[in-house]
């Protein structure tokens, strides 16, 4: 839609004065993280340490199954928008079957926002396409997720750690430098990732880090959700000590999907600026008070959950989200 000049000069400046108030509330209680808890020494490939410890990795998005022809791959705009800030990681569906053309595109789009790879490997059980899929992308994407969400999928563990076993060393074979996460489940079902940790100490198939995803809130209210902001952290610690438990060591954790609520659609808290900068802010803050390796917000453009979950509008425009986590990565980002 078009906008006059004096428009546009308002849009601006609504979000400057915005911006530069997160920028205020940020610097005024960054987090500290809690000294007992030892990070993984293990760094996963592209990954940096800044400053007071933080990962690199934990501002990411996801670019997920498109819903809409306004989307992350199509507009450079946020392509552009995504490097200014300095977004570190995208997770990207490369959907069973797709076409060479698309994964393409889908690469290129990581690319050009100046982030690096995680893939998502969609069908487990497609190991010829799994393997393409490896191979055609080679060192223009060095992580990959096994699956997506199995426990919400009907996959049992024992299914998944069968093709985890039988797939995961040859995928190593084909790209020795490239990073293997499971078990990709929803809201760090701890029963799925100890039954998971306990075969792949049996087979030594080893993964290269751990990962579930995390949405606090179900149609709550914005001050219950805003409640739970911090739950991202408790969550990941609780993982951590299990992986200690059952693997006697550590490994990198990651939350691959974060936001407020999963329901399609979710509570229109996007809308309202201050729920949403709290609610980042805190959640962002959780995970690095317990260490959390890597983490990408849902998600970037894709109209997901009608686009109350997108960061930034349908005309490409950031929304609250984003200010947020420039302003953090601003923060924690060495000079």
């Amino acid at each position: 839609m078009y906008q006059s000049i004096s428009q546009k000069k308002t849009r601006w400046l609504r979000y400057s004065i915005f911006a530069i108030l997160i920028v205020s509330c940020i610097a005024c209680s960054p987090a500290p993280k809690d000294p007992s808890l030892s990070p993984s020494s293990q760094l996963l490939p592209g990954q940096e340490i800044w400053k007071h410890g933080i990962s690199s990795f934990l501002f990411g998005t996801n670019d997920t199954h498109e819903w809409s022809a306004q989307n992350f791959e199509t507009r450079p705009a946020i392509q552009k928008s995504l490097r200014n800030a300095g977004f570190t990681l995208i997770r990207s569906f490369f959907q069973n079957g797709a076409s060479d053309s698309d994964i393409k595109q889908r690469i290129r789009a990581i690319e050009n926002s100046g982030a690096h790879c995680l893939g998502i490997i969609d069908n487990i059980f497609n190991g010829t396409y799994d393997k393409h899929l490896v191979q055609y992308l080679g060192s223009r994407c060095l992580m990959y997720e096994f699956g997506n969400e199995p426990d919400l999928s009907g996959i049992s563990i024992a299914a998944y750690l069968k093709h985890w076993n039988s797939l995961i060393p040859v995928l190593r074979h084909i790209n020795p430098a490239a990073k293997f996460i499971g078990p990709v489940v929803s809201q760090g079902n701890t029963e799925f990732i100890q039954g998971f940790l306990t075969g792949v100490k049996t087979s030594h198939v080893l993964p290269d880090a751990i990962s579930f995803h995390w949405y606090p809130c179900s149609q709550d209210s914005e001050t219950t959700c805003l409640s739970k902001a911090d739950t991202a952290g408790k969550i990941a610690m609780r993982v951590r000590a299990l992986v200690k438990n059952v693997l006697g060591k550590d490994l990198p954790i990651g939350i691959t999907e974060w936001n407020f609520d999963p329901s399609n659609p979710p509570p229109a808290y996007d809308e309202d600026k201050n729920f949403m900068n709290s609610f980042t802010k805190t959640a962002l803050q959780s995970m690095m008070q317990a260490n959390v390796a890597f983490a990408c917000q849902f998600d970037a453009a894709s109209y997901a959950g009608y686009g109350h979950l997108d960061m930034f509008d349908q005309n490409g425009h950031p929304k609250a989200q984003y200010y947020t986590i420039k302003a953090l990565i601003a923060l924690y980002i060495p000079s």
